[in-house]
């Protein structure tokens, strides 16, 4: 009887551990946008970070107006100390360790381009410290070991962290297969305008040329008309 007693609480201690990373601060974030940075604004987005959490950002200018593609990025902590800084780039990223908890701020400053339409692709991490990671796995491994529940609990946990990797990547995947959409429709859509004025330039143009030719057959043949004497001098 006591043994039983032993095993279910071995069985609800070990799924308080299984729970533990989806829980406050262990639980990763991972986001991946693509936004449109308009010209002379600056798009600023707002993170809630606890401290020793390490920010990871990497970014890339997918598309710009007239094959301008740099943009401004800068990272400031709560009190808006600025942390990371890159001018003029159109793509990068930067690794930073969180000294205090509150709300950091990211922003895509634009101001540098007047008529330039910026496509911004970007992905966020705020990721636990690694000491507070192995804390678990060792208060993991201990409780394991002493019920020789290692091996199961191991394969199983290898088999949970393959699939949750396989479901990360294929969502990057497919956000870095929407961004490039994103910048193919952009280009084509530039594209069909561009056509669009040109073939209406030279529909005007030739409307106007015509209009013109018809103009001056009839002054040449006009005896009467001014522009008749003017082409008697040549």
């Amino acid at each position: 009887m006591f043994e039983i007693v032993c095993y279910i609480c071995v069985a609800f201690m070990l799924g308080l551990l299984i729970g533990m990373p989806s829980m406050g601060d262990a639980e990763p974030f991972n986001e991946r946008l693509t936004i449109y940075a308009d010209p002379g604004r600056m798009e600023c987005f707002h993170q809630p970070v606890a401290a020793t959490e390490i920010i990871k950002m990497d970014y890339q200018v997918i598309a710009g107006g007239h094959g301008d593609t740099d943009i401004n990025f800068t990272l400031m902590d709560p009190t808006r100390k600025l942390l990371a800084a890159d001018k003029k780039r159109d793509k990068g990223n930067m690794e930073h360790v969180a000294e205090e908890t509150g709300v950091y701020q990211l922003c895509f400053d634009n101001t540098i381009s007047t008529f330039s339409q910026k496509i911004v692709s970007f992905s966020l991490e705020v990721a636990p410290a690694d000491h507070e990671e192995q804390e678990v796995r060792d208060l993991r491994k201990e409780m394991l070991t002493d019920y020789h529940f290692e091996t199961i609990f191991t394969g199983l946990s290898d088999y949970i962290n393959k699939v949750q990797v396989n479901l990360m990547r294929s969502r990057q995947t497919q956000d870095y297969i929407r961004a490039h959409e994103a910048r193919d429709r952009k280009l084509a859509e530039s594209n069909y305008e561009m056509v669009n004025n040109w073939s209406w330039a030279q529909f005007l143009a030739m409307i106007f040329v015509g209009m013109l030719q018809v103009f001056m057959l009839r002054s040449i043949f006009s005896t009467n008309g001014t522009l008749h004497k003017l082409w008697q001098r040549f």
